[in-house]
Order: structure tokens, then sequence, then C-alpha cells
């Protein structure tokens, strides 16, 4: 087994390379987003880093995911969600090749765990849930519902923080989600990352699950 922090940057970029462009652009949004949330709620710095390399890496999983229900427009049968959800699993045995530091693996598996414990591999519930996967589920969120996804455009950031903050206390960490809403704006002042994507309006009729798109027929399912 590895030592802890084996995985630098410039390794988990290579890790990435496996994965398609609009998903490595998610992967690093979400790890910016997940650093300045974790300075926001007190981490120390090694913990930041830590959160910074497992939010890079929180759906290295869905490499073992179809291509076909990852990029599937309609809604997804049963069977195709479970493959969908089995990606952070997937992502975290994969890592435990690399890597034995806990945080990092932790942020993989249980980022999709939500604070109700409607969310998986678990349903895992309140702060059972690893504090580095209750910020990288923030980012992780946000990222996906400001940017276009196949089976739909991009939500503004107004309608996007409106949707975060009806999931405070319910499926996202009440006092992580106040300071996430906090250090937007800081992060929208950021220069823009590397191979940004559009924000653009949805229609005034959309609900949260089309927002999530298919691999999510309810907030809870994820992203």
């Amino acid at each position: 087994m590895l030592m802890t922090m084996d995985l630098s940057i410039t390794s988990c970029m290579d890790l990435l390379q496996v994965q398609p462009p609009d998903l490595v652009r998610h992967s690093k949004n979400v790890s910016t987003l997940a650093v300045l949330l974790s300075m926001a709620a007190g981490c120390p710095s090694a913990t930041q880093e830590r959160i910074r390399v497992g939010s890079l890496l929180h759906d290295i999983g869905k490499q073992f995911v179809p291509g076909r229900i990852l990029n599937k427009q309609g809604k997804l049968a049963p069977v195709e969600l479970l493959n969908i959800q089995e990606h952070a699993w997937l992502g975290y045995a994969h890592l435990t090749n690399f890597t034995s530091d806990a945080t990092v693996l932790q942020t993989v598996l249980y980022h999709h765990e939500r604070w109700n414990g409607t969310g998986y591999p678990y349903g895992l519930q309140g702060e059972s849930i690893p504090l580095e996967a209750r910020i990288c589920s923030l980012a992780d969120v946000w990222d996906a519902l400001v940017t276009d996804r196949c089976y739909r455009s991009a939500w503004n950031d107004t309608q996007a923080i409106e949707l975060i903050w009806a999931g405070a206390g319910s499926l996202f960490d009440p006092l992580l989600t106040s300071q996430f809403l906090g250090i937007l704006e800081e992060y929208r002042s950021e220069p823009e990352p590397p191979l940004p994507l559009p924000i653009k309006p949805v229609s005034e009729n959309a609900t949260v699950a089309s927002a999530m798109g298919p691999s999510a027929q309810s907030m809870e399912d994820g992203i």
C-alpha cells in the first residue's frame, strides 16, 4: 500500500487522462470550489490539500461506467441508474491501488451521500458523512448545475443558488451550505479555469429532476 498523499496533482492529472474532456473540466472546477469551501470551514492546510486531491478525483470511477449510460439523454432504466451510482465505490476501489490517504478515499467514496440519509452508496446521514465528502458534495452539485450536460442546458447562477439553498439541512450540511454560498462570489471573481463551459439559463418550467438529468431522477439521486 502506498504512503499517504503519494497522489500529487501531477499524478492526479495522469489518472484523469482516461476521462473525457468535459469530465476533466468538471473535476477541476469541483476541486477549486472544494478547496475554497474547506478554507471557509477552517480546515488545516494539509486537509485542504487532501480535499483538493480527493475532489479532483471524485468521479474517477466513471471510467468504469459504460459511455452509453453516462451520455444517455433520456430517462435511465433502474439498472442503468444503479450502474451510475456504482461509480463512487468503483472509484474508491481503484484509488486504493494508488493511495491509502483516508481523506482522499473518503471524498471519492462518500461524495454522493446526503445529509438526510437519502444518498449513496451507504445512505449515511448527518455528521456520519465525512466532512471532506460533505464539502465535495456541494461543489459537485453546484458545478453540475451551472454547466451544460448532454441532457440539459446549464442553469444560471441565481437558479443554482436557489436550489442549493433549498437543500440546506436536507441534502447538504446546513452550516457548510451557508459557507458555500458565501464563497461563491470569490470563486466567480477568479480567472476562468482552462476550458470553461458556458452558462446558459434553462426554461422557466425546468424542474429539479430535469436539472439533475437522467442520471438522477430526483435530487437525492445525485449527479
